[in-house]
């Protein structure tokens, strides 16, 4: 939860006070509304087979960014990327988001009634992100 707040004051000067953390049974919840961002996303240790994803698994369900949002959508999935392994995540999605995956282009999980999308972390989604 450090990193994230350190990662938001340093590229949007959104203090931690400004940042929701909700811990839960299988991980925790980050909200942020503030300076013209949306964001919600999970850290789900276990996702019980949630629309098909993955245990161990950082989860974008909104990030909305007022002005040039395909850059820090991008931004912050490296960001994710670079720190999320440290702390025992393995995979990054969007849950049922199409518009947001336009950004990162993560593979479709083919489960019914969902569109949610996933990539494992490491250098291939790395190489993803740079495109």
């Amino acid at each position: 939860m450090f990193d994230i707040a350190v990662y938001f004051y340093q590229n949007y000067g959104i203090s931690m006070d400004d940042i929701a953390f909700e811990r839960h049974q299988v991980g925790f919840n980050v909200f942020i509304r503030e300076k013209g961002i949306h964001l919600y996303m999970r850290f789900w240790d276990y996702t019980k087979g949630r629309d098909g994803l993955p245990d161990k698994c950082v989860i974008l369900v909104t990030a909305s960014f007022k002005s040039h949002e395909k850059r820090h959508v991008c931004s912050l999935a490296k960001f994710l990327n670079q720190v999320a392994l440290r702390y025992g995540y393995d995979f990054l999605a969007v849950e049922n988001n199409p518009e947001l995956n336009e950004h990162l282009n993560l593979m479709q999980v083919p489960v019914r009634h969902s569109t949610c999308f996933c990539a494992p972390f490491g250098e291939e989604l790395a190489e993803q992100l740079e495109d």
